[in-house]
């Protein structure tokens, strides 16, 4: 069942910090093999299935994820900052399982705008995966990119691995099928030229199941994809001789050109025992979007709230903390930008005039 948050800004707090694992296309965190932490703001209130409040001023629907991911939290942090600089406008959050469905209620007509992972819109908008049936959908647009989800790679201390390069003849886990875990971890292997019979050993275990056989010495190296900071690793770091290994180089750079969906990342250094600087990566970001058929003005009245308001709304949840004027503009953005958002970002000067 679908629900929409009426977010009682007055007061409202939002708590928690996201720990999702990435099976693809679901999103906890937009990532979720494991449930994130989290809470619904406070003073929420529940309406089911279509958006419909009656009152003054205009509304604005955000497609979010779980309740308990960090999608949710990232919307209710854009309608806190739209409600600060417009008490007339209401502003709601509907929770709704992936990418796709979000997706496929923006562009019904029945969201405004959407949070969702950057490969999924690509998709949608050329009509590729899931989206085939429908064809590309050119009534797609970007509105900004959020926070990033990074593939993170972590390994044992004493494997001797300083990067991507050190992985050959080391035992590994992809990840189980089908997970965001394993799709960037293979990516990363092909862009370095890796195969899988370069390697000492390849398992298939989930993301809580490396943390164990990393602890134990049983593999050398895993990876996770999934906002920080993230509870599950902060753990594992503290309670074994772990590191993170950085993602950079020539190999990356010519991976994110051919991938506009993908997009550097960094993983900020002291949220993790015995990562005291930040650690270069790569992945997917969570993407607002909107459509074509939602009025310029309207994208140029979110967009403005929260530009100019953003140390309030990265403040607001620790996988918001590293997000950048420089980053929403233009990271992991695979299609237009919609017209009103343009227009908001140009006034503040972060694009050329036309």
């Amino acid at each position: 069942m679908k629900h929409i948050i009426r977010l009682m800004i007055a007061g409202f707090m939002l708590a928690g910090m996201g720990s999702g694992f990435a099976r693809a296309d679901n999103h906890d965190s937009d990532t979720g093999e494991t449930a994130t932490t989290g809470a619904p703001p406070a003073n929420g209130e529940a309406a089911e299935d279509e958006p419909g409040v009656d009152g003054a001023g205009h509304e604005i629907v955000i497609g979010a994820g779980a309740v308990s991911g960090v999608y949710f939290p990232a919307a209710g942090a854009i309608c806190r900052v739209i409600a600060a600089g417009d008490a007339e406008t209401r502003c709601l959050v509907e929770s709704n399982a992936n990418s796709s469905i979000n997706i496929e209620r923006l562009t019904s007509g029945l969201l405004d705008f959407a949070i969702v992972q950057s490969d999924w819109l690509m998709h949608a908008a050329r009509g590729t995966n899931l989206f085939q049936a429908n064809g590309p959908d050119e009534s797609l647009r970007a509105v900004m990119a959020l926070h990033a989800e990074p593939l993170t790679l972590i390994v044992r201390t004493g494997a001797d691995i300083a990067g991507p390069a050190d992985l050959k003849g080391k035992r590994i886990s992809v990840g189980p099928p089908f997970t965001y875990q394993r799709v960037l971890l293979e990516t990363l292997l092909r862009a370095w030229d890796i195969d899988t019979d370069d390697l000492a050993l390849v398992q298939e275990i989930t993301a809580t199941e490396q943390f164990a056989a990393l602890c134990a010495g049983d593999i050398d190296a895993g990876a996770i994809v999934t906002a920080h900071p993230s509870p599950a690793l902060a753990d594992a770091m503290r309670r074994c001789d772990l590191k993170l290994a950085p993602i950079a180089g020539d190999e990356l750079n010519e991976l994110l050109a051919a991938r506009p969906e993908l997009s550097a990342a960094m993983i900020p250094g002291g949220l993790y025992k015995g990562v005291p600087n930040a650690v270069p990566t790569f992945g997917l970001r969570a993407i607002l979007a909107s459509t074509v058929n939602v009025e310029d003005s309207l994208v140029e009245q979110v967009t403005g709230a929260v530009l100019d308001a953003m140390a309030e709304f990265t403040g607001q949840h620790p996988a918001l903390a590293g997000i950048t004027a420089d980053s929403m503009t233009s990271a992991s953005i695979a299609l237009p930008l919609h017209p009103g958002a343009k227009a908001a970002i140009r006034a503040r000067g972060l694009l050329p005039a036309e």
